[in-house]
């Protein structure tokens, strides 16, 4: 198991896609959009496509906090990290890898980082000012990680500390346990729908 950190999830929402699997998407749809996230949003059959590929997959209306996410890539049986229990398990989500790289991140991260995904960056944060004395911390709009390229299932399981620290944004994560196939069932359009499925773990 890794953890890859801490991903806020500013815009309410994050994002798991490949760079490359994205922007090759993009440029066939021959999309010039400056801002991916208003683009999706005025052109909805797009972001519909993306998912029903396998090349984006959100998962969104969850608090913005900062969650640790682990990952796990072809580990069985999964064990959670030792400090938390699952709140809720979401099995077999689809998701397609090119160049060795996938990538977690924010939902701001579409709407005013366009250049960092044009040019497949996948690990980007910033220093914020943050609480009454506005401290100088880091925040990860995305996080980034190494995977051989190929198509992959996942299980989605969302966490919270078992000890509650007492900053609450700190007292959940999410588990993404990956596992290569070459025979995956892609139903990720009826599982990312957020009507059907409650992807945030404090409100539950």
């Amino acid at each position: 198991m890794k953890n890859l950190g801490e991903l806020d999830a500013y815009g309410y929402g994050i994002m798991v896609f490949s760079p490359e699997k994205f922007n090759q998407f993009l440029k066939f749809r021959k999309c010039r959009a400056k801002k991916y996230l208003s683009y999706f949003d005025k052109n909805k059959e797009v972001f519909f496509d993306l998912i029903k590929e396998g090349i984006l997959l959100p998962f969104y209306r969850i608090c913005k906090f900062e969650y640790n996410v682990f990952v796990t890539v072809n580990e069985t049986p999964i064990t959670l990290p030792s400090e938390y229990e699952e709140v809720y398990c979401y099995r077999d989500f689809f998701v397609k890898v090119g160049n060795g790289k996938l990538c977690f991140a924010n939902f701001d991260f579409f709407e005013y980082h366009k250049e960092k995904i044009d040019n497949e960056q996948t690990n980007y944060g910033e220093e914020i000012p943050t609480g009454p004395k506005e401290i100088m911390e880091w925040y990860n709009y995305a996080i980034g990680l190494n995977l051989e390229s190929g198509e992959y299932l996942f299980d989605l399981y969302g966490l919270k500390r078992i000890e509650p620290v007492e900053r609450e944004s700190k007292n959940f994560g999410f588990l993404f346990a990956f596992r290569k196939t070459e025979n995956a069932v892609n139903d990720n359009f009826n599982k990312c729908d957020n009507e059907k499925y409650n992807f945030d773990i404090k409100n539950r």
